[in-house]
């Protein structure tokens, strides 16, 4: 093998470690099995490693609880000062299927005060892994997760409590990022949604290869006047984004844009206050698969094409549907003719079920029924906020409305 095949492998490594030293919150729940999804990413569970943390308080001893020491003294183990609801959080050197967190608490020897680790709540960027409610503490404890994120927190619900963490191990399977030596480029938009709509602006006319920015030509995505409105867009994949490319409206309005801020799953990547431009470019080292412009205004925004660029996560064997939009039903004259189940429902498991039926398009209404269909859009389509239930099975989706169902086109 050449030198150049194995120093490869480190150049990958070193560059995903630089750019996850810095802060980040993502997060995908895995609908899979453990087994089943390490396998799909070539890999075997093993320990991950965080690189970098934060405390609410005492910040200095944060790093204590990721130094491999496994002492449980108090001088080196990370502490809180005594407060409400004191909380953890660590950075993972590269973002990975976490399957399990480990926490080693203080030693009973050395607690005179009330214990925040009695209640707790772990999460994995925005999706909770675990919630953790006792009497009594624990000396140490391995908690369920299978997410993939880049960060973990660990949330005490405890009011006048001190946190103590001792060491934090986390196990899993780094993710890949194939392209990530090569140029970045657009990344997938799987669907969008804003705060309101204003006139005929839905948000997926942002995402129509159409920057050239006449409204009445070629309708923009456009939201309502009102406070603070936003557009956002949700990846196909957890993706480490590079840019985010915003493209105004040019034959009015324009000042719209003046006071924005872009976020990735949370994340502030950028903030701008200035004049009105024609087209702006943010940077966003981040990871993640949410990104949102928010006016900092009380007016309508119009954004006439976002692109968000960079590298997406391999995620192989993954079947994938794509978002038609909200599309109104009736009762005596169904637009999608068969009804599959009305269980605990989310996208994936419609998809599914639709999809062993051999048939084309799939709706979920009313967050929890599932129907299968062959055409669809028979009564017409409906404005976004009409399908804005929450799944019972995933409440982070939307799963229709009482008469009006998210309609996906099965890939």
């Amino acid at each position: 093998m050449s030198r150049e095949s194995h120093l490869l492998p480190l150049l990958l490594t070193l560059l995903l470690i630089l750019i996850f030293t810095c802060q980040s919150v993502a997060a995908l729940k895995i609908y899979r099995s453990r087994q089943e999804f390490i396998s799909m990413l070539g890999q075997t569970e093993g320990r991950l490693y965080l690189g970098n943390c934060e405390q609410s308080t005492r910040r200095f001893t944060c790093i204590y609880a990721i130094d491999e020491s496994y002492s449980q003294e108090p001088t080196q183990c990370a502490v809180t000062e005594q407060q409400h609801k004191p909380w953890w959080m660590g950075i993972l050197e590269t973002p990975a299927y976490i399957s399990k967190i480990t926490v080693l608490n203080i030693d009973q020897t050395y607690r005179s005060y009330p214990d925040a680790l009695r209640g707790i709540t772990i999460m994995a960027g925005d999706d909770i892994c675990f919630r953790f409610e006792s009497d009594e503490s624990f000396i140490k404890r391995s908690f369920p997760c299978d997410v993939i994120a880049d960060q973990i927190t660990i949330q005490s619900n405890r009011d006048n409590a001190v946190l103590t963490l001792c060491d934090i191990e986390v196990f899993g399977a780094p993710v890949k990022f194939p392209a990530i030596l090569k140029d970045p480029y657009a990344l997938l938009v799987h669907s969008c949604q804003q705060s309101s709509v204003g006139g005929n602006g839905y948000c997926q006319n942002a995402f129509d290869g159409n920057a050239q920015g006449d409204h009445n030509a070629n309708p923009c995505a456009m939201t309502s006047d009102e406070f603070t409105p936003w557009l956002e867009a949700k990846l196909w994949t957890p993706s480490l984004v590079t840019e985010v490319r915003v493209y105004n409206r040019l034959d009015c309005c324009k000042d719209s844009l003046t006071n924005i801020t872009v976020t990735l799953n949370n994340r502030v990547c950028s903030s701008y206050d200035g004049e009105p431009e024609d087209a702006m470019s943010f940077d966003c080292k981040f990871f993640g698969d949410r990104v949102r412009i928010k006016s900092k205004k009380n007016q309508a925004i119009s954004i006439c094409e976002l692109q968000i660029i960079g590298y997406p996560m391999e995620f192989p064997n993954v079947e994938k549907f794509k978002a038609l939009g909200c599309y109104k039903d009736n009762p005596k004259n169904r637009d999608l003719t068969q009804l599959v189940s009305s269980i605990i429902m989310s996208q994936e498991k419609c998809h599914k079920m639709c999809k062993r039926l051999g048939l084309k398009y799939f709706g979920v209404q009313n967050g929890m029924h599932c129907w299968c269909g062959s055409t669809y859009g028979k009564h017409g389509k409906a404005d976004e906020k009409m399908c804005s239930m929450p799944c019972e099975d995933n409440e982070k989706q939307r799963c229709g409305g009482s008469i009006y169902n998210s309609i996906f086109e099965i890939l």
